[in-house]
């Protein structure tokens, strides 16, 4: 577990950074959202996915992903380039945000956008920034398919990234924006159904995957049983100077019980990152119709907790039989 524990995190800020920015650039191409909104949100990520690329080149890069043997090495050398080109890409983006004095709302006449050259380019390299992050999750879902049980499970592996991306960014961007209505009351509540209704499909997509070709244990690991702890007693030694004393040592080879087993945490992780973030999200879209939107950020803050938890509990389960 300690082994994997740097690629789970690395694979979940990968996503998170990933569909964030995949998110607020739709919200910026749909043109509803204030122009500070994009230009914070946008200078967050920038950072975020700069940390994301570090943490690949010292704990996801190619030399270490070769050392696993079950990882498909033909593709673990595409890996850092196109995360590169995403962080390049984005900071390009956020230059042009900046310089763009009419982006977002602001640039709207009567409801209408004004097209702009500025708008334009702009729009563009998020474009390329988004294609890269999107080709990134290929990527990592080419080197992980080979986990998988059969052809068909790698497909649903690869897809899974995407729709975590799509679910962890989504919630996200969507809990910042909930936080920009505080300040901005008059803004239509769209962006932010929006937001709240990306992240539902993600999530709906991860349970299509997680049911129909994602075992919640990697297929190719071995089963797990739990072997009861054998216990053996020293033999008794009794002299004139010692006192009788026995002493329980455990032997060598034999496997420690875990407190819960990899099918109960399973099950906690569908109970964490699909029923509860689904029920929630059908109060959250409610409120937000109901412009109550203090009481959707707030509902957003727990699903951002519960997706981020879930999350993490399914890498680790998808990785535990790594070898």
């Amino acid at each position: 577990m300690l082994l994997t524990l740097p690629l789970i995190l690395f694979i979940v800020m990968t996503e998170l950074s990933i569909g964030a920015f995949v998110v607020l650039y739709l919200l910026d191409w749909r043109n509803q959202v204030k122009r500070s909104f994009l230009v914070l949100y946008a200078f967050i990520y920038v950072f975020l996915t700069g940390l994301t690329y570090l943490f690949q080149q010292g704990f996801s890069s190619t030399s270490l992903l070769n050392t696993f043997v079950m990882l498909d090495k033909s593709w673990t050398g595409y890996l850092s380039l196109p995360l590169l080109l995403f962080l390049v890409f984005i900071a390009v983006y956020t230059v042009f945000l900046l310089a763009d004095k009419k982006a977002g709302v602001d640039g709207k006449v009567e409801g209408r956008t004004i097209p702009s050259r500025r708008r334009t380019l702009r729009l563009f390299v998020g474009g390329l920034a988004a294609l890269s992050g999107l080709f990134t999750l290929f990527v990592l879902g080419m080197i992980y398919r080979p986990l998988a049980s059969s052809g068909l499970a790698g497909v649903f592996i690869v897809g899974s990234f995407f729709a975590a991306a799509l679910a962890l960014g989504g919630v996200m961007t969507a809990m910042w924006l909930g936080h920009w209505y505080l300040v901005t009351p008059a803004l239509s509540e769209k962006p932010l159904q929006f937001a709240a209704m990306l992240v539902l499909l993600g999530i709906l997509a991860e349970v299509v995957f997680t049911f129909t070709g994602t075992p919640a244990t990697p297929a190719n690991s071995p089963a797990t049983t739990a072997t009861p702890t054998v216990v053996a007693t020293a033999t008794t030694s009794v002299s004139a100077a010692t006192p009788t004393a026995t002493a329980q040592v455990k032997p060598t080879g034999v496997p420690t019980v875990t407190p819960i087993s990899l099918g109960a945490i399973g099950w906690l992780r569908i109970l964490i990152a699909f029923v509860m973030p689904l029920i929630l999200l059908v109060f959250i879209l409610k409120l937000i119709h109901d412009r109550s939107f203090q009481s959707a950020t707030g509902m957003l803050y727990l699903v951002v907790v519960l997706t981020l938890a879930g999350e993490a509990m399914a890498r680790g389960l998808f990785l535990a039989g790594l070898q």
